[in-house]
């Protein structure tokens, strides 16, 4: 009887399994993307109204559910005061765009850049103008007056990741925005720091890089899911620019990629490629992680990503196995980077704005129209 019994639970366990995997394949449907998201600049003060009226009417029709707003510190933080820029919006200023977003029901998730980029030309940002001493490379500074130095030579400041004051200011500020936003999720950035492991910095120096990003990275990530928050990051310090010939912007050229393999994997990679498209979605769906292929201004481009996404997610559908590698391809990320009212404006067509501006926009519809399109079939 015992041996019946044992028989029995077997099979009632496998069918249940099969069950669960044949429902969840019924469920999935490789063309309807969970993330159909758009990265806009943070809006002046004065231009909040016409942001948040962009948000109500153009972005439901255009069928975005998520907006990102790169924040930076261009917001009035109560933790630290002392490094919210000139014009920062108020907490009454996000508020409106929150409504905005809960309105059109759009996911909202404010973006910092919490490791390079903290320069701009020859400016300091306002963090290392108030904390010089959390400077990676006080020796190391932009040139005077500025220039393009080609991709080994300076670009960017960056932050000491083991400095022992560092996320004492950082983590207040992250908590603070994701309070402020209502949101779920965070943006960390984290993209192009050249300056790593700089040799004379006295806590990273001699350091394997891939193991000071690494341990970094989980830092952020820990603390944000204590609080059930999702952590999103820019994908190419975690490429070898050498091996996939992307070189140092769009990936990595001094050893940090290996970092890939000690992170964690419930964080969102956004994997920026604005050039071409090659099948990086694909490498990091292969490696555990959730990933949103990220163009800009080239239509052609960001379209080839479209089909790269849907089609890895059109395979998942060839056997249950596959259903996970599918899931993980989650949508795209259309980015922009220059001011929001001028997007805004090149979308309406109306006033003045540069090529550049109508590239970005023509690029997001005709993204937006294919996924439509792809959503149909």
């Amino acid at each position: 009887m015992q041996r019946i019994m044992k028989h029995l639970l077997a099979v009632c366990i496998f069918a249940a399994a099969g069950f669960s995997a044949a429902a969840q394949h019924a469920a999935y449907k490789w063309n309807e993307l969970p993330v159909r998201g758009l990265l806009m600049s943070v809006p002046k003060q004065q231009d909040v109204p016409v942001f948040c009226e962009f948000i109500r009417n153009a972005l439901p029709r255009e069928g975005v559910n998520t907006l990102a707003i790169r924040i930076e510190y261009s917001y009035q933080y109560k933790s630290h005061p002392e490094l919210a820029e000139k014009g920062a919006l108020s907490e009454s200023d996000v508020k409106q765009i929150v409504k905005a977003c809960r309105d059109a029901k759009i996911r909202l998730i404010p973006t910092m850049n919490l490791f390079a980029h903290q320069s701009e030309a020859t400016e300091m940002g306002p963090l290392l103008k108030a904390y010089p001493h959390l400077d990676e490379s006080p020796d190391f500074n932009p040139p005077v007056p500025w220039k393009n130095g080609g991709m080994f030579d300076f670009y960017s400041k960056s932050i000491c990741p083991r400095h022992p004051e560092l996320l004492k200011i950082f983590f207040p500020m992250m908590d603070e925005l994701v309070a402020a936003f209502e949101s779920d999720a965070l943006h960390v950035g984290l993209d192009e720091a050249w300056i790593i492991g700089y040799d004379k910095c006295p806590r990273c120096g001699g350091g394997d890089r891939s193991e000071i990003f690494a341990e970094y990275v989980n830092k952020l990530h820990g603390h944000l899911k204590e609080k059930n928050v999702e952590m999103w990051m820019w994908s190419d310090r975690l490429i070898d620019g050498k091996t996939s010939n992307l070189l140092a912007w769009q990936a990595s050229m001094n050893d940090t990629h290996r970092a890939i393999d000690r992170i964690s994997k419930d964080i969102v990679i956004t994997d920026w490629k604005y050039e071409s498209a090659p099948p990086t979605p694909g490498y990091f769906a292969l490696k555990g992680f959730n990933v949103l292929a990220s163009p800009c201004s080239n239509a052609e481009v960001a379209i080839d990503q479209l089909n790269q996404v849907l089609a890895i997610r059109k395979d998942a559908t060839r056997a249950e196995w596959a259903l996970p590698l599918g899931q993980r391809m989650q949508g795209m990320f259309e980015t922009m980077w220059f001011n929001s009212k001028e997007f805004i404006d090149a979308y309406y067509e109306r006033g003045e704005y540069r090529p550049l501006a109508k590239d970005n926009v023509v690029a997001f519809k005709k993204l937006f129209k294919a996924i439509r399109e792809a959503q149909k079939k």
